[in-house]
């Protein structure tokens, strides 16, 4: 009689739908993200919470307190894959734009099973903040809502990474038409490779939110642009005997199908995606170029022991100038690091200090 009494009482017993706990958390409750890039966060951690989950945005707060739900509800195109890449085939603008396609998302979306937060290149039009958020956590057990447990701090960056982020800019001399550096003599160097290199002066400048196209145009010390389509700036030769490939890897390179050479005398390109170049064909992400001897003369200068940011070389008044090379003797060569970080259209000025258009 007993055991079916137990029998009875067991059938009774009103089982639970499952567990929501209200301490789950971030093990990580705060990351960074750079705008107008990717980045993402740490997943949400259940503690014992009966599984799936569903995670939704509740409300979103900027460091003033404010709630600004409406900046992370509002959507912007934004690319995307619709396959995945494969950096053996997909090697052109045309290849890489048919497994891409234009989405409106808003510039932060967060994973409904897992709680990650993945930031896109909407964030672009977001104010640098910290931003903290509520999310809703659904599952059988019922709902709950877990009060600014995450921070976003949104930083800026580099739209266009070139040095010291990718590298350093590099100028020299070459034997005129050969793949090989002229030797240092009488205290005058071969090239110099820094950061913070004394001869190249940089101007980024990002014009429009579309389209994907970047023109670079690259300048003497006075301003004369070095004409790319007059045969003016051309491939680097890469050296030793039948080399493979035999030039130096170039923008050219990274978008075939698209690059360009304008009257203007600029290299232009349309790039499919960001980062650009997503994957190096060798040497990092450097571009190497020469310029003819026949286009230019190359000051001589002394060797600089030291640069610091922001001291550029001055020329004929320069404590390191020795003169000009004679004509006819050397190629220029420079090499320019490159990453487009951020979508859009940017125009990129180098100006080399110390060569003279002829």
């Amino acid at each position: 009689m007993v055991i079916v009494l137990s029998v009875t009482l067991i059938q009774c017993t009103k089982v639970e739908k499952g567990y929501l706990s209200p301490t789950m958390a971030y093990s990580v409750s705060a990351f960074t993200a750079i705008q107008g890039r990717t980045a993402s966060s740490y997943g949400l951690v259940s503690d014992g919470s009966s599984l799936p989950l569903t995670i939704e945005l509740q409300h979103a707060y900027d460091s003033k307190g404010q709630i600004v739900d409406s900046m992370f509800t509002k959507t912007y195109p934004v690319t995307v894959w619709t396959a995945a890449y494969n950096n053996l085939t997909d090697t052109s603008f045309a290849a890489i734009a048919a497994k891409r396609t234009a989405a409106q998302l808003p510039p932060v979306i967060i994973n409904p099973k897992s709680g990650v937060f993945q930031t896109n290149s909407a964030t672009v039009y977001l104010p640098l903040d910290s931003y903290t958020f509520d999310l809703k956590v659904t599952n059988a057990q019922g709902t709950i809502v877990l009060p600014k447990i995450i921070t976003m701090n949104l930083t800026s960056g580099k739209q266009i990474e070139t040095a010291p982020e990718q590298g350093a800019y590099s100028v020299g001399r070459l034997i005129a038409n050969t793949a090989s550096g002229a030797t240092t003599y009488s205290g005058a160097p071969g090239s110099f490779n820094g950061a913070n290199n004394p001869f190249v002066v940089e101007t980024i400048v990002r014009y429009a939110d579309t389209p994907n196209v970047l023109t670079y145009t690259i300048r003497d010390k006075n301003g004369v642009v070095f004409n790319a389509k007059n045969g003016e700036i051309m491939k680097r030769p890469n050296s030793g005997l039948n080399p493979t490939p035999p030039f130096l890897q170039n923008l050219q390179d990274y978008a075939p199908d698209t690059f360009n050479q304008p009257d203007s005398g600029s290299l232009s390109l349309k790039y499919p995606l960001v980062p650009f170049p997503i994957a190096s064909l060798g040497n990092g992400y450097n571009m190497y170029y020469r310029i003819p001897t026949a286009y230019v003369v190359i000051d001589s200068t002394t060797t600089w022991s030291s640069n610091t940011a922001g001291s550029y070389y001055k020329g004929s008044t320069d404590s390191h100038y020795k003169g000009a090379f004679q004509t006819d003797l050397y190629d220029y060569s420079v090499r320019l690091p490159l990453v487009v970080q951020v979508p859009g259209a940017y125009y990129i000025g180098i100006k080399l200090l110390n060569a003279k258009h002829r």
